[in-house]
């Protein structure tokens, strides 16, 4: 019963958003970024739209979704979930607008995903982070010297050996502590034909207090990455950008698993323009996965159990995302893997 009532749910969603684009909406200008009216969308897509607080922040709901969003803002909560927008929520004459960068983008993909049938997700590239002379973040609070560069590349290991028992192929960017260029990690991917690229990271901050989980997507193009205060940029199309709307679902999925299984703050699905994110052609994001800065945080980074958790969330994100997107996928039951197999375990080598 719980299976029937879930796929009823995803088929309604798809259901839900297969005509009712932002695109078929009119068209307002607001200092030069091109808007819709948010009351027409959540009509247009079965959504109901209220004031929580007048003039300051909104709310549209169904049966199926949660939305917040403020005025003056790019911080909205979809579902539970913070999501950096590339605008803020703009107002004329007491009537909030979304642009519809961002509709197209991110929240209209988000609560109605696209079905994509002929692209079976079979293959998933993972990067870990830095590597060789390349050390990443340095824990600044003990006396001995954690590089960044060995704790991503353990989490990938976990990563890939955990897709491998679900039966995906997994390429690793590198396997062990070697320096591998910017410019190489997204080929790797791009040579592999790989489905999904996952580069995994670690945060840090002058401030020891920071703390929390970021899992980041491609910048739409004409407009600033998350950390740069969003807006418009002068900034053409990169590979990266022909699957934003998948970008950010995956992003979504990955970053609302590891909240709900790890329990870290969140920090929210931002936009970035990484060098990785640039040149990927398959959907792909950039995992921060905690603040070694943090003291709290290290400590958890530092422990094989905790990074086993933040692992299988990885996964469970993915294959969230594959659900999503591939529903069909679902009706095809996965394989154990041999024991023995089972029993291989990739080595650090750091």
């Amino acid at each position: 019963m719980r299976v029937a009532f879930s796929l009823f749910v995803l088929l309604a969603s798809f259901v839900l958003g297969s005509a009712q684009t932002p695109r078929t909406l009119e068209k307002i200008n607001v200092s030069g970024t091109e808007c819709v009216r948010l009351l027409e969308w959540c009509d247009a897509n079965g959504l109901k739209l209220l004031w929580t607080k007048k003039d300051e922040d909104l709310r549209a709901t169904n049966r199926f979704h949660k939305l917040y969003f403020s005025v003056d803002s790019r911080k909205t909560e979809i579902d539970g979930v913070i999501v950096l927008l590339s605008s803020p929520i703009f107002t004329r004459n007491g009537v909030p607008l979304v642009s519809t960068i961002d509709l197209q983008t991110a929240i209209h993909p988000l609560v109605y995903p696209q079905q994509l049938p002929k692209n079976r997700i079979q293959t998933i590239c993972i990067d870990a982070g830095h590597g060789g002379k390349d050390t990443g973040k340095i824990d600044p609070n003990g006396r001995d010297k954690k590089f960044e560069k060995t704790y991503t590349l353990l989490l990938a290991d976990e990563v890939a050996d955990i897709l491998e028992k679900q039966k995906f192929k997994v390429v690793m960017v590198r396997s062990r502590d070697k320096t591998v260029d910017l410019s190489e990690r997204a080929e790797v991917a791009n040579r592999a034909k790989a489905d999904l690229f996952v580069c995994l990271h670690f945060n840090s901050a002058g401030d020891r207090g920071v703390r929390g989980l970021e899992t980041f997507c491609m910048s739409p193009a004409g407009m600033e990455s998350s950390n740069a205060g969003g807006g418009r940029a002068n900034v053409g199309t990169y590979d990266g950008n022909v699957k934003n709307s998948e970008n950010m679902v995956l992003a979504y999925q990955v970053q609302k698993s590891i909240l709900k299984n790890v329990g870290m703050e969140d920090r929210g699905v931002k936009r970035a323009r990484f060098e990785v994110l640039r040149d990927a052609k398959m959907p792909a994001i950039l995992v921060e996965g905690g603040f070694m800065s943090n003291p709290s945080e290290a400590k958890k980074i530092y422990d094989p159990a905790w990074r086993k958790r933040m692992a299988q969330a990885v996964v469970d994100g993915i294959l969230a995302y594959k659900k999503m997107v591939h529903p069909e996928d679902q009706l095809v039951a996965q394989k154990p893997i041999p024991a023995e197999k089972d029993a291989k375990k990739k080595t650090a080598r750091d």
